[in-house]
């Protein structure tokens, strides 16, 4: 059997917290990421909310797939 197909709605809003801008990953009403660019070295720092895992990606569409892969690896 096959699961019925759920939809989500998936929110990225530029913010800004203690003084730094950075991106905000939420699904439904959950923060799962925050997204920070690091200019000097041309990447992008991904942080996962729930465990607090850094992922290093070079584009900002990476970085929001790999905490979208994350959320949906730790999903029940």
């Amino acid at each position: 059997m096959s699961k019925k197909e759920q939809k989500i709605t998936v929110t990225i809003d530029d913010i800004k917290r203690d003084n730094q801008e950075m991106t905000s990953v939420m699904v439904g009403k959950n923060e799962i990421g925050l997204i920070v660019e690091d200019s000097d070295k041309k990447r992008f720092e991904a942080t996962v909310t729930e465990t607090g895992q850094s992922i290093i990606t070079k584009t900002h569409d990476d970085a929001v797939n790999e905490l979208l892969r994350e959320y949906h690896l730790h999903q029940g």
